[in-house]
């Protein structure tokens, strides 16, 4: 029993004695570990530090004359309404066309009941008639006194007498004349007839129904001459004049077009939409168009010399603003230009670029103020 408990001590203690050395022993190694990494050197490599070089397409702005095609809409008019009255009253006996019919010059629209009119033409030839016989019997008794005062078988009186029953008789006859004209007209006008080819727009009477004097029967479109109503935004007004020309297209007649020319530019706009009313004048007739059909227009702008146009590729958004970049030398400098509206995909340069000027028009998003750049021009 003393060996063991003799054995048991001795074995604590060498334990105890290992313990206590360890904190020596890992100081130790730790100096042997970092002796070992200070001996050993290793090359470092170098961070390169070139700047990032963008290649890029460029275009360079060039000036030139711009004349803008402005599309608008609106509707085929007659050059000319027209609002055919009677000049007499009477009833009304037929009516030859319709609304939407198509009418020529001359062409018989309705008719009254001439019954009246054809009895007072009777009535005035029979009055023409009877001032011819009278006109003739008092040159007859004229002649007569003449031959008479040669003879000197009549005083001067009867002869002058003579001669004022001539022109007494002269003027009856001369108004008997203008009574048949007038009847004659009146008969006439009892046939109403259309004064121009046209559109009947407006059919307002029926047979049987009596009317008066001036009051509107029908309203015609007239054909020959006709135009487009249409209108323009208050951004593309300045750019319209009158004098201009257009190309008018219409949806009932697909794959025509026809030429026109600016007559009317509003100055007030409409308070509803905003527009600005706009008249063309159709160069030629064409019984293509219908007053009331709807129709296209490309309006030839006001023309603008020495112009620059930027390509639309060339903007891209930077912090809320519209921006292109202009390669200086190889580098990329941010511009915010001034811009209004072109034609096609290019805008009118008002101010923050100039003639000459090679602007980025790919690749902008990898660009930033100062960039580095590699040009090559668009094709």
């Amino acid at each position: 029993m003393l060996l063991l408990k003799i054995r048991h001590r001795q074995c604590r203690d060498g334990i105890g004695s290992i313990f206590s050395v360890l904190p020596a022993l890992m100081l130790a190694i730790c100096g042997i570990v970092l002796s070992a990494c200070a001996d050993t050197s290793e090359p470092v490599t170098a961070v390169d530090t070139a700047p990032l070089v963008v290649e890029v397409t460029v275009v360079e702005l060039q000036p030139q004359t711009l004349q803008r095609t402005i599309r608008t809409f609106g509707v085929v008019e007659a050059l000319e309404e027209i609002n055919v009255a009677a000049e007499l009253s009477g009833t009304v006996t037929a009516v030859h066309v319709d609304e939407g019919d198509r009418v020529e010059r001359g062409q018989v629209l309705l008719e009254l009941d001439p019954q009246k009119r054809a009895l007072a033409v009777d009535q005035a030839d029979q009055q023409v008639q009877r001032a011819q016989a009278a006109l003739q019997e008092a040159r007859l008794k004229l002649q007569r006194r003449k031959n008479l005062a040669e003879k000197e078988t009549i005083s001067r009186e009867v002869l002058d007498n003579a001669q004022l029953s001539v022109d007494a008789s002269t003027a009856d006859y001369q108004q008997a004349i203008a009574s048949q004209q007038l009847a004659v007209r009146e008969l006439a006008d009892t046939r109403i007839v259309s004064p121009t080819a046209g559109l009947v727009e407006i059919q307002a009477v029926e047979v049987g129904e009596p009317v008066q004097a001036g009051a509107s029967l029908i309203t015609l479109q007239a054909v020959q001459g006709l135009r487009v109503h249409t209108w323009v935004s208050e951004a593309d007004v300045t750019q319209v004049q009158a004098g201009g020309r257009a190309m008018v297209t219409a949806s009932g007649s697909a794959g025509s077009e026809f030429a026109a020319n600016i007559e009317w530019v509003g100055v007030n706009a409409d308070p509803a939409t905003g527009n600005f009313p706009v008249k063309l004048i159709l160069a030629e007739s064409t019984d293509a168009l219908r007053p009331g059909m709807t129709a296209s227009a490309d309006l030839q702008g006001i023309s603008v010399n020495d112009a620059l146009l930027l390509p639309e590729a060339a903007l891209m958004d930077r912090d809320r603003r519209r921006v292109v970049f202009v390669v200086e030398q190889g580098v990329a400098h941010m511009r915010e230009p001034l811009l209004a509206a072109g034609f096609s995909n290019r805008l009118q340069v008002l101010d923050g670029l100039a003639p000459g000027d090679q602007v980025v028009v790919s690749r902008q998003s990898l660009l930033l103020d100062g960039t580095t750049v590699a040009v090559r021009s668009a094709d």
